[in-house]
């Protein structure tokens, strides 16, 4: 429902007063009388009518003091003004004060009335509406501005922002030692750090634009291998090693694929170029001592082996020997015989021949005991010959695994270097154990450095040997464990299997067996390098693996796999 609209009506003569509001309320208006301007003036304060309506002339405070007052208190207020005949100059003047229209009286239509009070009511309306919408558009303007104002402190912000991650980002690029680029699909440079840079002799603005290939390598096309190429090919990441000499030095390039925003949409690709020289020289270094570790193993172990490799050699020679002394002895009697068998030939010839010649011959044949010597000659000479046999493998062997070996890998079958270190190390193992050897016939050979690989089987042989001794004791009863080794041919590997019914590895170690000076002997027994220099002989110079399976108390097996391939 609407509000019901108020006219307050400031006139003198009852009679008109009355007869106005009348007409005023049958309009639908609510009226409210003041006989003078005082009486209206409170009226207004206390009310505040839509309208006012008002004459000029009136007691106590007249139309004028009113008007002004109005106007002062609320300009928005229609206020209308009833002059009578002969007041125009009155009419003129309360217009001039702010009026907004005026009426004669008395009034004989009374439609003028209602036109002229609709009419003020729709241009106040209209006025309210304006300022409303001026208000309105004011404040959205102010609203537009702040949030403007607004977005335009956040663009700053996320600006600043911007501005300091790519000086963060360029700071942090610098900072890096890598040399870290970003490319185009076509291989430009759109973006380099510092190292990057200064590797290629340029200033980072200068590097933008030109070609990667051009500036990193000198040359006019993508290199042999690019992996930008590789990478826009299957949309990978891919890493090479190359030596460059304008960049002076070994360098790992890893290159990664650059996506679009989308992540879909590939634009190139992202450089990372480190400087591995150190690295490679600490690995040469690294190589070189290793092998001098090795050959000085080796040699330790040669010095460990040196006498139980006499006491192997001694036995066939002494044997040698001892049959050599009855080879002389029997030489001796059967010289003597052969001494009274040429003097019967000849004096047979001259036909002079004598009783005693026989008799001394027939005694010679006596103190030779031919039927002794003719029975143990064979077996001296053969013994003998075993013996020297026995001791030309030692020797064969020793000179095998001794041999320094070639730095590059050789075509060897692996079946070979195990036999050549069971017996060159008998002296480690027989005492505690026997070995069981089941070596596949047909086993291909292997490109390999012997030298390595022997001295690999003779740690795991030394290590399967003290397992067993640990597990044995002080073995009163002279028993003895069992050494396995197993090859067999497996795919594209060749395979070896040792294994021992030594104590076994616990599990909490097993994965430390491998470190470098790792060990569970005592202090000064072992330098806890075997098992470490196995690892990188198998795993680094021949790219094979290594694996074991243990159970304690019963043993360990351990799997060795080398490349057919090398």
């Amino acid at each position: 429902m609407e509000p019901v609209i108020t006219v307050l009506h400031a006139e003198a003569d009852p009679l008109l007063r009355h007869s106005t509001a009348q007409y005023l309320n049958t309009l639908g208006f609510q009226a409210l009388e003041a006989e003078n301007g005082l009486e209206a003036w409170e009226i207004f304060q206390r009310e505040r009518p839509d309208l006012v309506l008002t004459d000029l002339r009136m007691p106590v405070m007249d139309g004028f003091e009113l008007l002004t007052r109005v106007i002062a208190e609320s300009p928005d207020t229609p206020l209308l003004i009833l002059s009578g005949v002969g007041t125009m100059i009155d009419v003129i003047e309360a217009l001039h004060l702010g009026a907004w229209d005026y009426l004669t009286k008395p009034i004989t239509e009374t439609s003028i009335l209602s036109y002229a009070v609709n009419k003020a009511l729709e241009r106040s309306k209209m006025l309210r509406d304006s300022r409303n919408y001026q208000q309105l558009l004011e404040q959205t303007v102010r609203n537009r501005t702040q949030k403007l104002e607004d977005e335009l402190e956040e663009r700053k912000k996320i600006e600043r922002l911007i501005i300091r991650a790519k000086q963060e980002w360029e700071r942090t690029m610098d900072a890096m030692p890598d040399l870290i680029a970003l490319l185009d699909i076509n291989q430009r440079m759109i973006r380099v750090n510092r190292p990057m840079a200064a590797a290629m002799g340029l200033t980072p603005a200068e590097a933008v634009g030109q070609k990667c290939y051009y500036c990193v390598h000198s040359k006019r096309c993508p290199p042999e291998h690019c992996p930008h190429i590789q990478m826009l090919a299957d949309g990978q990441s891919h890493t090479i090693e190359m030596d460059e000499e304008r960049l002076g030095g070994t360098f790992k390039v890893i290159v990664v694929p650059r996506y679009d925003f989308d992540n879909t949409t590939l634009i190139g690709s992202i450089h990372i170029i480190r400087d591995i020289t150190a690295r490679k020289e600490a690995e040469k270094e690294q190589n070189k001592l290793l092998s001098q570790l090795l050959h000085a193993r080796k040699l330790e172990s040669m010095g460990q082996l040196a006498a139980g490799i006499a006491h192997e050699i001694n036995i066939p020679v002494q044997d040698v020997g001892t049959n050599i002394d009855f080879l002389d002895e029997a030489f001796r009697d059967i010289s003597k015989l052969m001494d009274q068998l040429q003097t019967l030939l000849h004096d047979e010839e001259d036909g002079i021949l004598a009783p005693q010649q026989f008799t001394n011959a027939r005694q010679a044949l006596d103190e030779s005991d031919w039927e002794y010597l003719s029975a143990e000659l064979p077996s001296a000479i053969s013994q003998s010959r075993d013996g020297l046999e026995r001791v030309t493998s030692i020797v064969r062997a020793m000179k095998r695994f001794s041999h320094p070996g070639s730095k590059d890998k050789v075509t060897v079958n692996l079946n070979d270097i195990i036999q050549t270190t069971i017996i060159t190390a008998s002296n480690k193992w027989q005492h505690v154990a026997e070995i069981e050897t089941d070596l596949d016939p047909a086993l291909p050979s292997i490109p390999c450095l012997a030298d390595e690989l022997g001295q690999v089987i003779l740690n795991m042989l030394v290590n399967a040997a003290h397992a067993i001794g640990e597990k044995l004791g002080d073995n009163p009863g002279r028993r003895k464990g069992m050494i396995t080794l197993a090859t067999r041919q497996e795919e594209r590997w060749v395979e070896l299997r040792i294994s021992d019914t030594g104590s076994g590895i616990p599990e909490t170690i097993r994965l430390r067996i491998f470190d470098p000076f790792f060990t569970t002997k005592q202090v000064g027994k072992v330098t806890g390098q075997g098992l470490a220099i196995v690892h990188d002989v198998i795993t680094g110079k021949h790219q094979g693996t290594i694996a074991l399976a243990s159970e304690v108390g019963l043993g360990t097996t351990f799997i060795i796999r080398l490349p057919q391939d090398g």
